[in-house]
């Protein structure tokens, strides 16, 4: 498995490339790209900045409304 911050993976630089304000990144489960809490935190800034939307489908973090600056639970969901 890759040590490189998600933001340094190439992968993650097509992606924000490719995506445009307000389009809704799509990912399984949380910890495919991301190894830690703050590396989640670090990605959601970025998407934030270009105003993109993290939606994940399974595990521990579908739960949560990463629309705000910092997740939490519930079902209420705002963007801005």
């Amino acid at each position: 498995m890759s040590r490189l911050h998600p933001l340094q993976r190439p992968k993650f630089g097509e992606l924000l490339t490719y995506a445009r304000r307000d389009d809704t990144v799509h990912i399984s489960e949380i910890f495919r790209p991301v190894r830690g809490t703050q590396h989640i935190l670090d990605v959601l800034d970025v998407l934030h900045r270009d105003r993109l939307t993290l939606r994940i489908h399974d595990g521990a973090f579908s739960a949560m409304d990463l629309t705000a600056r910092r997740p939490r639970t519930g079902a209420k969901r705002r963007l801005l």
